[in-house]
This record gives structure tokens, sequence and C-alpha cells, in this order.
């Protein structure tokens, strides 16, 4: 790979916004999780540097404040990040450094595929015998590349698990009928003809979108959507009916333009029931 240019650039306004969604919802998140689980993990694939060209933190080092000023003493938590490129991800591992965290923070930057890291970290849990552990992961590709849904919904059958998702519509939209992307749209998607039935479509945004909230909506009892500037969308899914209101509240609370920057589409206050039928309890034990 060639040595980038650069490896902090300007933050766009929907990043800005995305990431404040990230630090919203991650405030009421490892309170709550940290409240009756003594080990908690986040898991932050495609981690980048740590910060912005300026000055603005980056999604790891939000999540590492976050949970700094949440004074959660008697909670392990571990932070993962994953960055393939080496050089970014040496430039994340000396911007963590810098500080120091508290005793009970464990971190590791892995510089990996997101994918290849998550998978490991799977089958860590499970052949500890600890796939109850509550994990987030913010999994957030440029592209559809890296972010397979079968990750997703191996990570979702744990009860205890939410991902936050940034699903990349317009590049699908502008490139779906062109291979590898075509491929790589299947594989994020978790249908071997999501590519096909897009390009068929008047809408492949909609379209797009409404696949992958088909999918998701078949392994977690909650999902939810976020647009950001029609560039691409965040996608939340849990199993816990407060994680799903704590999210709603938080998107809620960016879209301060009235959808005409960012768009939360559902009024926090309305609850969306699960799609899936599961035998269990929507929401499950508020404990978590």
């Amino acid at each position: 790979m060639a040595k980038p240019k650069n490896i902090r650039w300007e933050i766009q306004p929907h990043t800005k916004a995305k990431h404040a969604i990230l630090r919203e919802y991650l405030k009421a998140w490892f309170p709550i999780l940290a409240r009756w689980n003594k080990r908690i993990i986040y898991y932050d694939g495609f981690s980048g540097s740590g910060g912005y060209s300026g000055g603005e933190e980056g999604s790891p080092l939000i999540a590492l404040n976050v949970a700094q000023n949440c004074n959660l003493p008697n909670t392990e938590i571990v932070f993962v990040f994953a960055e393939k490129n080496k050089e970014i991800a040496e430039s994340l591992r000396k911007t963590i450094g810098q500080k120091k965290w508290p005793n009970n923070f464990r971190y590791k930057v892995y510089d990996g595929e997101s994918e290849n890291v998550l998978s490991n970290i799977l089958d860590y849990l499970e052949k500890e015998k600890i796939q109850t552990t509550p994990t987030f992961a913010f999994i957030d590709p440029f592209g559809v590349k890296g972010a397979s849904f079968s990750s997703v919904e191996r990570l979702l059958e744990n009860q205890k698990c939410e991902v936050l998702i940034t699903f990349m519509t317009r590049t699908i939209r502008r490139f779906v009928a062109k291979n590898p992307i075509s491929r790589y749209t299947n594989e994020l998607i978790g249908n071997p003809s999501a590519a096909e039935i897009i390009q068929a479509s008047d809408d492949r945004v909609s379209k797009a979108r409404e696949l992958y909230q088909e999918s998701l909506e078949k392994v977690a009892n909650f999902v939810h959507s976020f647009e950001m500037k029609s560039k691409y969308n965040l996608f939340f899914a849990t199993n816990h009916s407060l994680g799903h209101e704590k999210m709603k509240v938080a998107m809620w609370k960016i879209d301060e333009s009235g959808g005409s920057e960012y768009s939360d589409k559902v009024n926090p206050n309305q609850l969306k029931l699960p799609h899936r039928s599961s035998g269990k309890r929507p929401g499950g034990n508020i404990k978590r």
C-alpha cells in the first residue's frame, strides 16, 4: 500500500454529526451496561488515526473520553480498534498513548481488516464461553467492502451486543452495477441477489436501504436508521428496547436542521416494533 500523504484530513459536517450521535449514545450506554456487568467491550472498525486536521477527535478518542468521564471504576472496559493501514494504526496508538487512562481500561489497536479482527474477537468470546459480554460495535467503512453481513449477524446472535453501522448508499447507487462492488454489496447486505435487485430499481438508494433494513430485522429486535445528507445512512441494531430508545434520542438531538441536512424520519417518542418473530419478549431484560 502506498504511503498516504496525509493521515489526518479535514472533518466533514456529516462526520461531525455522526460522531455527535456516537458520543450521545455512549454517554448512556457505558453507565447502563457497567451497572450490571463487570466487563464490557467497545469495538471500533475502520478506526482511523484518532483525530482530524482541525484537532477534532476521531471515534476512538470519543469512546475513551466518554467512558472516562462516566467514571466507572468497578467495570473492566475493553476497547478494540481495527485499522488496516499500518501507518494510520501507529498514529492512533501514539495518540491514545499520550494520555493516561483509568486502570480499568484495556485497549489494543490492531492493524488489520475490521472483519478479521471482529471475527477473532467473536472466536475468543465463544472459546472462553463468555459470549454474553456486552459489546457495542461501531462499524464505519468508507465504502462497501469489509463489513459483510455475516459478521454483523454473528455479533447480534449475542443478545447483549449492538451495532452502529455506516451504510454507504451513495457508493451503491453509483457503482452497484460494477464488479467487485456488486459482490461486496451482496456480502454487505447478506443477500446474494441484492446488487441485481438494486440495479433493477428506479430508486437504487431507497431499495438498498430497504434491503439492508430487512436483513437487520431478521437478526435484531430493533432497527433504526438516520440519513446523513444523502451520502449514507447510519443503521443501529439491538435486541433491547432501552438501547433502541436511547439511540433514537441521540439521533433526534443531532437532527437540528429539521431534516434538511440530516434526517431521522422517526420521532423518538414513537416506538417501532420489531419485525422479527423470535419467540422471546422484545427488548429482553432491562438489565441488559
